[in-house]
């Protein structure tokens, strides 16, 4: 394997140049900071993977670009760890809103300070590490997987400290479930798009339950992206059988580059192998094409008006379910992004819960591999107009109807109880 040092220089060489955000960016980063520190450890033989993969995330906050992220995917010697637990901030709280591997302490445990440091102390010597536009949008990870221990106030108000451990992820399954909640109304939950086949699939079979139903809750707060193609199936569920999704496209420029060209084809080819679906092996055929015609060009514009005019003309809806909610969260990204954006055009869908995460200014990722140790995941397209940033709801997609996140969200499900209320009021179930 490359030593660390060519490894860093390779992923400062990507970021320069083939990176979407490059241009815009250009002079964010201080990678000279960052090469002394790994040449250092090196010599000391004090660099681990753990720690090399802590500087590069590091180094990549710099780009503020929550789509593109490092990854130590482990080896048979070194395996890979997390701190077993999710956080959000409240106020000057930090609460425990998921907790996995750790046990020690529950979901809704109050942290108030961090390495002996409160909350507020901490935002203030690392704002740019939390990456959130407000409270609720933060990024914690970050800075818990760097941390020593935490202090946690118990119900009788003492502080107890508790040192961080380092867990073995245990495989968490993404699963797409159907909840009836009574008669005319069912929630889908969709935990993820990256598996095209068993999400279409999963639609499909659910397909007499929707049609039948007057109202369908959909969520998708917790779904980091994948494939855009995941959703063909669900989006006739979404819109009235007189009308269809928008056919403005976006204007997008991919950098074809000679790597990125490379590596995208490789992913396209990967992705073949696992899926059944002909429309999605068609858009990895036209994707393998583009970068094919147009390697080594740099960044080149495409339209894809008229692909978006043809499936309109193709497109049916339906009249059941008669209404539509979907509940997104500052977790729901890249693809997931995109289905909330189309629903927000339809006029059975009603959008509630807390902006998006916002990531898909740049997009289109590929993966760069070292030893398959090490992957980089960053994008290759970007929009033209890019996204405005709000100060609370950062560049996410705004829902129509805004909940505040608040630690009830940890014991209740407030969103869903909203989107109750909402057909309650309009549909009268």
């Amino acid at each position: 394997m490359n030593s660390y040092s060519e490894i860093f220089n390779e992923i400062v060489d990507i970021v320069h140049s083939d990176y979407a955000g490059y241009e815009e960016k250009q002079d964010w980063d201080e990678p000279e900071y960052y090469r002394e520190e790994i040449k250092k450890l090196e010599g000391q033989q004090e660099l681990t993977p753990q720690k090399f993969t802590e500087i590069v995330d590091d180094y990549l906050i710099s780009f503020q670009d929550r789509h593109m992220y490092f990854n130590f995917e482990g080896s048979d010697n070194v395996k890979t760890i997390t701190r077993g637990f999710r956080t959000r901030r409240y106020k000057d709280v930090l609460y425990v809103i998921e907790t996995f591997e750790e046990n020690r302490f529950p979901k809704g445990s109050k942290i108030v300070a961090i390495d002996d440091r409160t909350i507020n102390q901490v935002i203030a010597s690392n704002p740019s590490s939390l990456r959130g536009a407000s409270a609720e949008r933060e990024d914690w990870s970050h800075i818990i997987n760097k941390s020593s221990f935490v202090t946690i106030e118990n119900e009788n108000g003492e502080h107890i400290k508790f040192g961080l451990k380092d867990y073995e992820p245990v495989s968490k399954k993404k699963e797409h479930t159907l909840e009836v909640i009574n008669e005319g109304t069912l929630v889908i939950t969709l935990p993820s798009f990256a598996d095209v086949d068993s999400t279409l699939d999963f639609v499909k079979n659910q397909d007499a339950k929707i049609k039948k139903c007057t109202n369908l809750i959909i969520d998708v707060r917790n779904n980091n992206g994948g494939n855009g193609q995941a959703i063909s199936t669900l989006v006739p569920y979404i819109f009235p059988s007189d009308e269809h999704p928008s056919t403005e496209g976006e204007l997008r420029e991919f950098n074809y580059t000679n790597r990125n060209s490379d590596l995208f084809i490789q992913l396209c080819q990967n992705f073949r192998k696992d899926i059944k679906d002909q429309e999605t092996l068609d858009v990895l055929d036209f994707a393998e094409e583009q970068c094919k015609k147009y390697r080594g060009q740099g960044f080149v514009a495409l339209d894809f008006s008229d692909s978006l005019k043809d499936k309109a003309s193709k497109f049916e809806g339906t009249d059941f379910p008669k209404k539509v909610v979907v509940m997104t969260d500052v977790y729901c990204a890249s693809a997931a992004e995109y289905f909330v954006e189309m629903s927000m055009s339809s006029s059975k869908v009603t959008v509630i819960g807390r902006s998006t995460m916002g990531v898909n200014d740049y997009s289109d990722l590929v993966i760069k591999k070292w030893a398959d140790m090490f992957s980089l995941y960053y994008p290759i397209s970007r929009r033209v107009q890019k996204t405005l940033n709000h100060p609370l709801h950062g560049k996410g997609i705004q829902p129509d109807r805004y909940i505040p996140w608040t630690p009830e969200h940890i014991y209740k499900d407030i969103d869903l109880l909203y989107a109750l209320e909402i057909l309650k009021e309009e549909v009268n179930i």
